[in-house]
């Protein structure tokens, strides 16, 4: 495979995962947002102890906590979107019903 295609589904794969994590991160289970971080994390170790004799560990290191850190900014991120569209649809219900 052409090393430019590798690189476009690398980037189609990632726009993909940070699609997902955005939307579970808005819904109104809060643990679902923590569904891709730990899927991530399962993947990073998993590929870590199949290919050990060709990764630079502190490489990986970085790479995991990277995506980590990223990946749960999404979700801190998508839950206080979902804080704050509950207290506007509770700031319209007051207004209801004061009128």
């Amino acid at each position: 495979m052409d090393p430019n295609y590798k690189w476009l589904i690398a980037i189609l794969i990632a726009i993909v995962i940070i699609g997902v994590q955005s939307y579970l991160s808005r819904r109104a289970n809060v643990y679902l947002g923590a569904i891709v971080p730990i899927l991530y994390l399962v993947f990073i170790f998993g590929w870590w102890i199949n290919r050990t004799e060709n990764v630079n560990t502190s490489s990986l290191i970085k790479v995991a906590v990277a995506g980590t850190v990223f990946l749960l900014g999404t979700w801190v991120k998508g839950r206080e979107s979902q804080k704050n569209k509950r207290k506007k649809e509770l700031e319209k219900m007051k207004l209801h019903d004061i009128h």
